[in-house]
């Protein structure tokens, strides 16, 4: 017992100490902002029209931050309400398990007399805190839980110690305790109250000691317990975090799930929490829909989890697809309701999720990587345009990581070819196409001034464009047998580029054109130094040294041009 008081002590004293710490930083910062700065001494003005001329300076005043109650805020408030009674309530359970176990060694009560009394105890304590709910809903409220816990407690000793009662009514008398203190806790509009029921009534079927697991009537008891849970929210619109936790609930026992046909309450679970949830945030508050998409996202993990084990390999991707449409579906359509661009990203990204594992599973090799960046392409350009959200695109277009490791293959593949226009280029020619109209879209978004904390347009072009090098010497090299000639080919095509970059980067005034051009440039010179230089023989050696030093040495009357044109133009 001073265990559990020294850990309740120390918590107390933790949350109070951090939350202290918390105070006089926010406080440091507003102190900073809001010190005012003297008005600077100017020569040969009067002090009497400097304090005028600052009299007259408009002062913003700093915004007073309002911070919301840490974790600890609330504990340490939860404790000190009626602490005495949760600290006598803890007392009162621990020294009646001791009494209880004094008893039971001295065979004062037998069998029946324990269990009976256990449930008498328990429906009392239940009672009180029915009477005691109607003036402190605290107070009432904890006489609840115990009472129900004690009922739940006295049914599991009568299944496991004495094998009384079987698990079916073991388990109604169990979920009828938890019930009667939900519906209470609706009355009397206590959230504590109703998730402590919702927690006792999963917790339920492993108390009831059973030899061997029903998993149909499991999960029956487990969809009347959401059926509740729902019906609750629906009554309170705010309390939607109940709905979330049966979900969880659902899932650690679906865990367990062995039977192939149970798919089915999967389904059914998944329907419900579905539709549950869509109804919920077109009539709530946008402040309280979080519970309900933490709910869309846990839904569509367990319902791929479920599929993957439970269903034949050869209808996984159709399902999968099937339920990709119904939260695509109900992506857009809550989003045309309650115009929140949340609930679309949140829907569409489960959806998206689904699509990207269907196509995994139904599909392998070139045509896999083609889907893949076609849908990389395509879902960041969607969403760009269906909620104007430069950042959730750009988040999104992190999908191209997947296609662009995947086509590594590919690329390796069609080094060794022999065929110029085989599947392996017309794969990784797909994904340059696409790298590229993605980063011209977010230039074209960046120039529009559109917001965002990072605009990858850059990333996305140079990405393209070092892909494309790449393709092209891998081009070069398998349709032109010579392997001097074409590096030759290649050297000077990349110079050229180079050259053009370098140089219109310096005409329009673009630092990362300028740059771009003068890596290439520098690519192009190392390689010819450290690489080619001992690959080539003599007269290959003075072609090309000779042709590349011809076109870097033919940028001087173009760059003489450009500083005309600039001077004349100033």
């Amino acid at each position: 017992m001073s265990y559990i008081l020294i850990i309740i002590l120390a918590v107390i004293a933790f949350s109070q100490i951090s939350n202290l710490k918390f105070r006089l930083t926010v406080l440091e910062k507003k102190l900073i902002k809001s010190e005012p700065l003297a008005p600077p001494v100017q020569s040969g003005v009067p002090i009497n029209q400097v304090a005028a001329n600052s009299a007259d300076t408009v002062v913003t005043p700093v915004e007073n931050v309002v911070y919301g109650p840490t974790a600890g805020d609330k504990f340490v408030t939860w404790f000190k309400e009626d602490w005495l009674l949760k600290l006598g309530a803890l007392l009162l359970l621990i020294g009646l398990g001791w009494f209880t176990t004094y008893a039971f060694m001295n065979n004062w009560i037998g069998e029946f007399g324990r269990i009976t009394l256990g449930m008498i105890f328990g429906v009392a304590v239940l009672a009180l805190g029915s009477w005691r709910i109607r003036k402190y809903i605290n107070q009432g409220g904890i006489f609840l839980v115990v009472g129900s816990a004690i009922i739940l407690l006295t049914v599991f000793a009568a299944r496991e110690i004495y094998d009384m009662f079987t698990p079916l009514f073991a388990l109604i008398v169990m979920f009828l305790s938890t019930a009667y203190i939900s519906l209470i806790s609706v009355k009397y509009d206590s959230f504590a109250v109703s998730l402590s029921g919702l927690v006792l009534a999963l917790i339920a079927p492993l108390l009831t000691n059973s030899a061997t697991v029903n998993e149909f009537g499991l999960f029956s008891y487990l969809f009347v317990v959401t059926l509740g849970a729902i019906w609750i929210v629906i009554i309170k619109k705010n309390w939607g975090s109940l709905i979330f936790s049966s979900l969880v609930g659902v899932f650690l026992y679906s865990l367990s799930i062995h039977s192939d046909s149970l798919i089915w309450f999967i389904y059914g679970f998944a329907a419900v929490f579905f539709l549950a949830s869509i109804i919920n945030i077109i009539n709530s508050k946008e402040s309280d829909i979080k519970a309900f998409l933490w709910t869309a996202v846990g839904n569509g993990a367990i319902l791929l989890f479920s599929i993957i084990n439970l269903v034949p390999a050869e209808w996984q991707s159709s399902i999968i697809a099937l339920w990709m449409l119904i939260f695509a579906v109900g992506a857009f359509l809550s989003f045309s309701v309650t115009k929140i661009k949340s609930v679309f990203l949140v829907y569409a990204g489960v959806a998206i999720v689904m699509l990207l594992v269907a196509t995994a599973i139904e599909l392998s090799g070139s045509v896999m990587i083609i889907v893949f960046t076609l849908e990389s392409l395509l879902i960041p350009v969607l969403i760009y345009y269906v909620t104007k959200n430069v950042r959730a695109s750009a988040i999104w277009s992190l999908l191209f990581i997947w296609p662009t490791f995947l086509s590594f293959g590919s690329l390796s593949y069609y080094q060794s070819s022999m065929n110029i226009f085989s599947k392996d280029f017309f794969v990784v020619f797909l994904l340059i196409v696409a790298l590229i109209s993605l980063g011209l879209m977010f230039r074209k978004i960046k120039k529009a001034g559109e917001y965002s904390d990072f605009n990858p347009a850059n990333v996305f072009l140079i990405g393209g464009s070092i892909y494309a090098y790449i393709l092209l010497w891998s081009a070069l090299h398998v349709g032109i047998k010579q392997d001097v000639v074409a590096t030759t080919f290649s050297l000077v095509i990349f110079t050229i580029i180079a050259l053009v970059k370098y140089f219109y980067g310096i005409s329009v005034g673009s630092k990362i054109l300028r740059n771009y051009g003068g890596a290439l440039i520098a690519f192009v010179i190392l390689r010819l130094l450290f690489i080619d230089i001992w690959q080539m023989e003599m007269g290959a050696r003075i072609f090309v040294f000779v042709l590349i030093g011809i076109l870097l040495m033919s940028t001087a009357f173009i760059s003489r041009r450009i500083k005309s044109g600039t001077l004349i133009s100033q």
